[in-house]
């Protein structure tokens, strides 16, 4: 079997790069994905998207992803379930209210509507949470949340409606380098001969990497979170008190989301634990009291892809020709994934090397990297 180009990872970013590269007249394009579609982060993520960020990068970057959103469903013919409630970030200290004000200020200087909120404009907005120990806030109306499965699946209707082609159960076992060169990616159920290879395996990237010879930075950081029962409608904003990493969402049915970080650890044990639903409900029941007796219908967990500097790393690498770097999303590849899919296509296709390439590429690691992004929730 022979391929245009090979991607690795059947997660919300490989199907969005396939997604843009068909829009850009890309045939014969394979994603290969080692398990079910939605089986890996994807499937485990809360489905939040925000530009709320201290970076202007990363606040461009998602201010087209929302954007994409907007029109997904039109152009895939596939629901997505797009809800803009906002997020609203939460401040218990003088620390944390300082960065809030400087990130909104970057974030009004590039056109997003975010602002401050007092004390007396939170409790408005949400009367149902605990301010007892909350300076400030803020809030931005065009943060929100969609559904992940339906997002996956409307990008995989996306790449076949392109004739290109996604193969899942199919893990790779390797990757043939020859001179330098991409030559041949061999999977469980076929080999297939191409020149390029992108690498968007999330977690399992540096296994990836290992096959062509390339060593990368990433380790996986445990992430888990619950689902309660439905309750009536009270949450419209997502809420992010940023002294806990908590983050909860109310589903359009009704339920409770939430999620937290727990630890550091291997990227195979999605085990739900004792030690995240003690720290979730205390923290849980502690900003919003009248989920005390809310029943919990499940939990489970997933993986984070962090990287040194809290960035991801995306483009080529120095040594392997053909080898095409795009993870280390830092659990936020889900919301990206559409402005980072388009950039990558564009550098695919037209050579169009963003500055988003250029910034993130493997090799910063050595000449100095680049500064963290602050508002990581997690």
């Amino acid at each position: 079997m022979k391929a245009k180009a090979v991607i690795i990872g059947g997660g919300v970013i490989g199907l969005s790069l396939a997604w843009h590269l068909g829009r850009l007249g890309w045939r014969n394009v394979v994603v290969v994905e080692k398990g079910h579609l939605n089986g890996g982060a994807t499937g485990r993520c809360g489905g939040g998207v925000r530009e709320q960020w201290s970076s202007a990068r990363n606040i461009e970057i998602m201010k087209r992803s929302i954007s994409l959103f907007k029109s997904l469903a039109s152009e895939t013919g596939e629901n997505v379930w797009f809800r803009q409630g906002g997020y609203l970030f939460l401040a218990k200290n003088d620390s944390h209210v300082a960065q809030l004000e400087t990130s909104v200020k970057l974030q009004n200087e590039h056109g997003s509507p975010t602002r401050m909120m007092t004390l007396g404009e939170i409790h408005r907005l949400c009367p149902y949470i605990n301010t007892d120990d909350v300076l400030a806030g803020s809030f931005n109306p065009n943060d929100g949340v969609l559904f992940p499965f339906s997002v996956a699946h409307a990008f995989a209707k996306g790449i076949k409606k392109h004739g290109n082609t996604l193969i899942t159960h199919n893990p790779v076992t390797n990757i043939e380098v020859q001179s330098g060169k991409i030559r041949r990616v061999a999977t469980e159920k076929v080999e297939i001969e191409t020149s390029i290879v992108v690498n968007a395996a999330g977690t399992w990237a540096p296994a990836i990497g290992a096959m062509a010879g390339v060593d990368l930075p990433n380790y996986p950081e445990k992430h888990e979170a619950l689902v309660t029962e439905s309750l009536r409608p009270f949450l419209r904003p997502n809420l992010v008190p940023m002294d806990s990493g908590l983050f909860v969402s109310q589903t359009m049915r009704g339920e409770i989301y939430a999620c937290l970080g727990v630890e550091k650890g291997m990227a195979e044990n999605y085990r739900s634990s004792f030690k995240f639903i003690t720290a979730i409900s205390r923290a849980m029941v502690d900003l919003i009291p009248r989920l005390s007796a809310v029943k919990v219908l499940r939990q489970w967990g997933g993986y984070y892809d962090i990287t040194p500097d809290t960035n991801p790393i995306l483009g080529p690498v120095e040594g392997v020709e053909g080898f095409i770097q795009c993870h280390g999303f830092m659990g936020h590849g889900f919301m990206m994934a559409p402005a980072i899919g388009e950039i990558m296509a564009e550098f695919m296709v037209h050579e169009k090397i963003h500055p988003e390439i250029e910034n993130c590429r493997l090799i910063r690691f050595q000449t100095g990297g680049l500064v963290a992004e602050k508002m990581i929730i997690g």
